[in-house]
Order: structure tokens, then sequence, then C-alpha cells
């Protein structure tokens, strides 16, 4: 299958958990080899060979645990320039969580990989070294943390300008997205560094494509992060109606419908496009058009 935006928005987790792994599984390998290498200077190793990968393939998968909680902590607090003391606090208590929580998973992890083996894994040996211990894992972790808000911004900067963001107006201007209501008449869409104005009322149909629906305007598709049943529940008054597990149409731009022998149908649009109404929806989009 060739790659394309929809191919990408179909299977977005899959392509983010893999370039993710891959990006911790390379770095703990050069880190754990790294190690070897530097002992191998001396006249004596002071460890086996396979603990230095068990320490930094510990530390990458406490790591990737978390990464999904730093993502959701930076939807639900955004950082906000005209607070930036607040946001400030925020994200500080944020990296001081991130960082005992990765402290206390590595070591977890250690443990249970050294409880079948001879040898014993120590964090610490008494009060003093924890602090140590603790401090040294803390300031890494704090850089860490910075750094990965930095990558998942200009991640969700770039997919969103590269595959277009649509978003109603009022949305915009609360910064906020409402589960309820119904979407504005007009949507704002930005797209490779443009914005463009949609009128909600001129979107033809609309294709479900994983967690982003994708609105069809003429020749233009616009990606709007919305599951299909809720933007259906929004868009109600503007004519849009559920034909299709994947497709919607919008009821004052349908032509004709043509029956089919397996009790389907196809819509055809007044752009001369096709979809195709399953019949799980028929009697649905029959009594919605005998309404108008």
């Amino acid at each position: 299958m060739a790659f394309s935006k929809e191919h990408f928005q179909q299977h977005k987790f899959s392509y983010e958990a893999a370039g993710l792994f891959g990006y911790f599984a390379i770095n703990a390998t050069i880190n754990a080899t790294t190690e070897l290498m530097e002992e191998a200077r001396g006249s004596e190793a002071s460890f086996h060979t396979w603990e230095p990968f068990v320490w930094e393939y510990s530390s990458a998968l406490a790591t990737l645990f978390i990464i999904p909680l730093i993502a959701w902590f930076m939807h639900k607090y955004p950082w906000d320039w005209q607070a930036s003391k607040r946001s400030f606090i925020r994200y500080g208590l944020a990296a001081l969580n991130y960082s005992m929580l990765h402290v206390f998973l590595m070591v977890a992890m250690r443990e249970v990989v050294y409880l079948p083996t001879a040898n014993d894994y120590q964090f610490a040996h008494d009060i003093k070294q924890l602090f140590f211990e603790l401090f040294y894992e803390l300031r890494k972790d704090i850089w860490g943390f910075c750094f990965f808000v930095a990558m998942i911004s200009i991640y969700k900067y770039i997919i969103a300008h590269w595959l277009g963001d649509a978003k109603s107006l009022s949305e915009e201007s609360t910064h906020s997205q409402s589960s309820t209501g119904s979407l504005a008449n007009i949507l704002l869409v930005k797209k490779l560094g443009n914005e463009f104005l949609v009128k909600t009322k001129h979107i033809e149909w609309i294709e479900a494509c994983g967690n982003y629906a994708n609105l069809h305007v003429g020749t233009n598709v616009y990606p709007m992060r919305i599951t299909m049943s809720d933007f259906i529940d929004k868009s109600s008054n503007f004519g849009f109606i559920r034909v299709h597990k994947s497709f919607s149409v919008n009821l004052h731009n349908v032509n004709c419908i043509e029956p089919l022998a397996s009790g389907d149908a196809e819509i055809v649009m007044q752009s001369g496009k096709k979809i195709r109404l399953s019949r799980r929806y028929k009697n649905d989009f029959e009594a919605s058009v005998s309404s108008l």
C-alpha cells in the first residue's frame, strides 16, 4: 500500500509507537555499548557484559511508559505564555513527578531482572548515596522532560500543518473544545503554514480516517481531529447524516440515489462523487431526506 496522508491517519498510533521504540532501542544500545567500551579501557571489568544493557534498557522502557502521560499532560495543560509563571510552575512540578516515576519504574525493572541471578542490584547503599543518585537522575530527567516536551510540540506542529487541522472558530477563540454544542458556521483550517476559512455548509461529504474526520470541500480535503459520531452530533443542523460506517454526506449536496443489486445504494453528489449508502443506514437516510 502506497504511503499517503490517509494511510498515516489510519495507522498514526502504530507509526508513533514504532518511531519511539526504535529511537529508545537505538539510544539504549549505544549507551550500553559505550559503557562496555569505556570499561574495556581498564585492566579489569567491574560488571558483567549484560548489566549495562539491563541498566539502559530499563531506563528506556520506563521512559516509554511515561511518554504518553507527558503527551496527555501537554494536551490537558498547554503552555500559556500569558500566564507563563503558572505554566512554569506546573511544568516544573510535572518534571519532578516524571523523574520520580522514571526512577521508580527503572529500579523496579532492574530488581526484577537481577532477582534470578547471583548478582545483587542496589540503587544506593546508604542515605547519602541515595540522595546523590536521586540528584544524579533528577538533573538528567529534567533535561529529558524538557527535550520530550519540545519534541512533542514540534511533532504536533508538523503533523497539524501537514495533515491540516480544522477547528470551529469558537474553539479557536476559547482554546478549548467543547464535548457538546454544534459546529460553528465557519471552520478555521491550518495547513502547510496557511490558514483557510471553510463554511461548514459547503462541506460535501466526510470520511472517517482513524481519529480524524476528513472534510471534503470540492477537490480539497481538510482533516479534523474528531470522531465521525461526534462530528455528526455537532453538525446535524447543517444536514449531515451518516450513510456508512466510514462516510457521511451533506444532504443539501446530494444529487440522486442509485440502487445496487446487493441492497445497498450509491449516493451521487452534485460534484459527481459517488458515496456508498449501506443498508444499515438506508432507513435513517430516507427518513432524513423526507424531512427536508
